[in-house]
């Protein structure tokens, strides 16, 4: 006999299964951000739907065609249904045509190169994203594939930059842009192009005009591409220093300054100055030594290393974990935080959230959903996937602006929500609740209150009076002792265990005294 639909259980649903973009989306994401370009994805219609919703989640709106294929056309091929987008989209007169291939197009070996050398759209290009590989070395094949496309003969422009890295979906890429373009602006050198996001054709087609390239996003992708234009163009480039934090931005400055034999030292001065009167401010000064951060960039890497370099070596914020997915970038970070995890499962960070106890987390959307499951309400939403984030120009993460913004951004999100869960009370008595309490057991659980950091103690408290009471309630006791330490342990970081573990100890050896 069949079994009833009704009386079987329905399968969890995990997080691990989440998709994991790929160099599809990388390719697909680079080529998109050429604002008067257009881009065709060579695909069913279903694929073609959840990656242009996976783009507008992330960032502005932007346009992407599909051929639109049908089962019948894998199964006999689809270069019609191909020909036929291609010609309804150059009726737009694009400056760029790029046809993208999705992987039921690579099994049914289309010949898209053919296609397109029929039609013969100027600035072509056919990408086929290579299957297997991750969403950063897509990005980095859509890069070297419109090296094809570039002027080797445009006319050098004087005190100009490249700025390789930015793409769709790559988190905070429009706020970086902007602010970077500002500190070179103030030292008089210019931005030639912009690969890729947000440029026009014409800034692609003339990036060999550019003095030098500068890699923004090293950890991740660019440098590659960087080193093939150097080889084609002559262009040199720079990869080694990650402009986020005061100190690391003001060298990337000075690097660049000392390629074209400018002395700036006057500006870095003043940038000096007003750095460190930020540094001094009260907030900044008072908050920032009690504050823990758990940082989860696996599909930022190079966010992920610099602001923990940033915190720790500047700021004086404790960096515990940093999650990441790049083994170079893990290498580097791992002088800057207690412990470095390389492409951890969910599970895995969920479980180092709670070991850690953290005052706050920068991640992705699925961090967040993680972390408020714990207790963790202190979170910066910093890489994708966002399930709908806005970000503009105003909020950089890189440059001097973009270190005001994160440590304001840290300390604001930290303070705030900590005088809204206690009202403004940071220090004051702990209540006793509804049930009785033993001597014994509130002078341990104030004990405990001291023992935590300022700026995690009210929740931290909190949480293990209402648990006390919970399992007095449910013994039918009053709170004791063993209640608070039983609390204490199943509810407090791993870190601060040993100091709770003393003060119990303690704790008992006095209620055994007065017996």
């Amino acid at each position: 006999m069949a079994a009833d639909p009704h009386d079987i259980p329905p399968q969890q649903f995990k997080l691990q299964e989440l998709h994991t973009p790929s160099s599809f989306e990388g390719v697909l994401w680079t080529l998109m951000g050429i604002e008067d370009a257009r881009t065709i994805l060579h695909s069913a219609p279903g694929y073609y739907f959840n990656v242009h919703n996976n783009t507008l989640q992330n960032d502005w709106p932007v346009e992407l065609y599909t051929s639109r294929l049908q089962f019948s056309s894998v199964m006999r091929g689809g270069e019609e249904q191909l020909e036929h987008a291609i010609n309804t989209v150059i009726k737009q007169r694009p400056a760029a045509l790029f046809v993208v291939t999705a992987p039921v197009t690579e099994v049914n070996q289309d010949d898209t190169e053919g296609v397109c050398e029929r039609i013969n759209y100027p600035n072509s290009l056919v990408v086929r994203p290579a299957i297997g590989q991750t969403c950063n070395e897509g990005r980095e094949a859509a890069f070297r594939e419109l090296i094809k496309l570039m002027d080797p003969a445009a006319e050098k422009r004087p005190l100009s930059v490249n700025l390789i890295g930015p793409t769709l979906s790559m988190f905070n890429w429009r706020a970086d842009v902007y602010e970077l373009r500002r500190m070179l602006r103030e030292i008089g050198i210019e931005v030639n192009s912009v690969l890729s996001a947000g440029a026009s054709f014409a800034e692609i087609k003339r990036a060999p005009a550019a003095e030098l390239n500068l890699c923004m996003y090293p950890y991740d992708f660019g440098a590659d591409t960087a080193q093939t234009m150097e080889e084609r163009f002559g262009i040199p480039f720079q990869a080694d220093i990650v402009p986020i934090g005061f100190e690391n931005s003001l060298a990337w400055l000075e690097q660049v300054a000392g390629h074209f034999g400018l002395d700036i030292s006057d500006y870095l001065a003043n940038c000096i100055a007003n750095a460190t009167h930020f540094i001094r401010s009260n907030l900044v000064f008072s908050a920032s030594f009690e504050l823990s951060t758990v940082l989860s960039f696996e599909n930022h890497n190079t966010y992920g290393l610099g602001i923990a370099e940033f915190f720790k070596k500047e700021v004086g914020i404790k960096v515990p974990l940093v999650c990441l997915s790049n083994e170079r970038a893990a290498e580097r970070v791992a002088a800057s935080c207690e412990e470095v995890l390389v492409s951890p499962t969910l599970d895995t960070k969920k479980e180092k959230f709670v070991e850690y106890g953290p005052n706050l987390i920068f991640g992705n959307f699925y961090d967040q959903k993680m972390a408020s499951e714990e207790g963790i309400m202190n979170f910066v939403v910093a890489d994708i996937p966002t399930a709908g984030f806005l970000a503009s120009e105003n909020c950089p993460f890189m440059g001097l602006m973009g270190a005001k913004y994160l440590v304001q951004t840290a300390v604001n999100e930290t303070v705030t929500k900590l005088l809204i869960d206690t009202k403004g009370d940071v220090a004051g008595e702990l209540s006793t609740g509804s049930r009785d309490w033993d001597v014994q057991a509130e002078e341990a659980l104030q004990k405990v209150s001291h023992a935590v950091p300022y700026f995690v103690r009210t929740f931290a408290v909190k949480k293990m009076h209402e648990v006390s009471e919970k399992m007095a309630r449910e013994r039918g006791t009053g709170v004791t002792v063993d209640i608070v330490r039983e609390a204490a342990e199943e509810f407090t970081p791993a870190r601060f265990k040993a100091k709770f573990a003393a003060i119990f100890d303690s704790a008992e050896l006095a209620a055994s005294d007065r017996e």
